[in-house]
C-alpha cells in the first residue's frame, strides 16, 4: 500500500461532550496518523458544539464537525459519517461511538498493521473489516463467539487475529473496496442492530472479518446477563421500552431476510417475555413494545417510528 493512503475516523454522539472529546483525544495522538476525523453530532442539547470550540478542535482543518437537523439514530449517523467519509476519498474508514475510546496511541497502528498485510494479500479481493478488540480491564465488554475474556480472545487468536469474529461499531475499520460492495449501514435501523446488519452484510459479501486483538478499543460493559433456557445460553435483560421496540423490529427484520424464523419466536419473544415478567420494568408497555417491534419488522416498517 502506498504512503498516501487516507484513513478516516467516524465517531456518532449525542449529549455526551466530554466522553466524546476523550475519544477524539486519543485519536489526535495516535502513531498511525488518521487524516480526518467526522464527528456526527445527533442534534445534541448539551453544548457539544461550544465545548468542542473551547477545546480548540473547530481550528483543525482535519476535524469535520456535522451536526444533524434532528436526532437520525445510531445508524442514520453512522450512515451519514461513512458516507462523508468514503464521498471524500478515504481508504480506510474507522468507525466508533462516543462512549468508547482507543486504550493507547498504538490502536490505529494495530489496526492498520492487519489490514495492510491483508489488504497486500489481496485477501477477499480486498474486501477488509477489520475490528479493535473492544474490552474493560480484563474482560471482553461484549461476548464474542465463546469468549468472555481478553486472554481467552487472545489465546486463541492466529497471528493476532480472530477470524470471523468483531464487535462491530466499537474501533471498526472498514477498507474502501467492502464500502464500494456493500454500501453503508441502513439508516433507517435508526439504533439496535445496524451494526450486525453491516457486519453479516459484510460476510455475505465475502468479507473478511476479523478481530486484531493487538488492537485494543477500552468501552465500558453494558449491564447485560444470560441465561440458560430451555438449554440454550440467550441473552437475558430488558432496556427502556422504545429500546426494546428497535431491539425487536430490526432483529426480526435481519432474522426474517434470513429465514430465521425460530429465531424470532425463541429470541425475541418467548425469551424476552422471560425477561420482562422475571426482572423489574415496565411490564406491560414493555411486552406492547416488543410486539410492536416484531410486527413492523415484519412487515419493513422501518425509520424513526417510536420517539425516545
Amino acid at each position: 500500500m502506498e504512503c498516501e493512503t487516507m484513513v478516516s475516523a467516524v465517531i456518532v454522539t449525542y449529549n455526551r461532550k466530554k466522553l466524546l472529546y476523550e475519544n477524539i483525544k486519543m485519536l489526535l495522538c495516535q502513531t498511525y496518523k488518521i487524516d480526518k476525523i467526522y464527528v456526527v453530532d445527533n442534534c445534541s442539547t448539551d453544548g457539544t458544539y461550544e465545548f468542542l470550540r473551547e477545546q480548540g478542535l473547530m481550528k483543525n482543518p482535519n476535524f469535520i464537525y456535522v451536526k444533524t437537523k434532528s436526532n437520525i439514530g445510531g445508524a442514520g449517523g453512522f450512515y451519514l459519517g461513512a458516507k462523508r467519509a468514503y464521498e471524500d476519498g478515504a481508504d480506510w474508514i474507522v468507525l466508533m461511538d462516543d462512549d468508547g475510546k482507543a486504550e493507547d496511541n498504538h490502536t490505529i497502528e494495530q489496526l492498520m498493521n492487519v489490514a495492510e498485510r491483508l489488504y497486500m494479500n489481496n485477501t477477499a479481493e480486498k474486501k477488509i473489516y477489520v475490528n479493535a478488540l473492544v474490552l474493560q480491564k480484563d474482560m471482553l465488554s461484549f461476548k464474542m463467539g465463546q469468549y468472555y475474556t481478553v486472554e481467552a480472545a487472545c489465546s486463541a487468536a492466529v497471528d493476532g487475529v480472530l477470524e470471523g469474529l468483531a464487535s462491530p461499531f466499537n474501533g471498526t475499520l472498514l477498507s474502501k473496496e467492502l464500502v464500494e460492495e456493500i454500501g453503508y449501514p441502513n439508516k433507517d435501523f435508526f439504533i439496535k442492530g445496524d451494526e450486525v446488519d453491516y457486519k453479516h452484510r459484510a460476510f455475505d459479501a465475502g468479507a473478511y472479518v476479523c478481530t486484531a486483538v493487538k488492537s485494543r478499543y477500552v468501552h465500558p460493559r453494558p449491564e447485560t446477563y444470560e441465561r440458560v433456557v430451555l438449554g440454550k445460553k440467550v441473552p437475558f435483560f430488558v432496556e427502556a421500552p422504545w429500546k426494546e421496540y428497535y431491539a425487536a423490529r430490526n432483529f426480526t427484520y435481519m432474522y426474517k431476510q434470513k429465514k430465521r424464523y425460530k429465531s424470532i419466536a425463541f429470541e425475541l419473544i418467548f425469551v424476552k417475555l422471560l425477561a420482562i415478567m422475571q426482572l423489574k420494568c415496565e411490564k406491560w408497555k414493555t411486552i406492547k413494545m416488543v410486539f410492536r417491534g416484531v410486527y413492523d419488522g415484519w412487515n419493513g416498517n422501518l425509520g424513526a417510528t417510536v420517539t425516545p
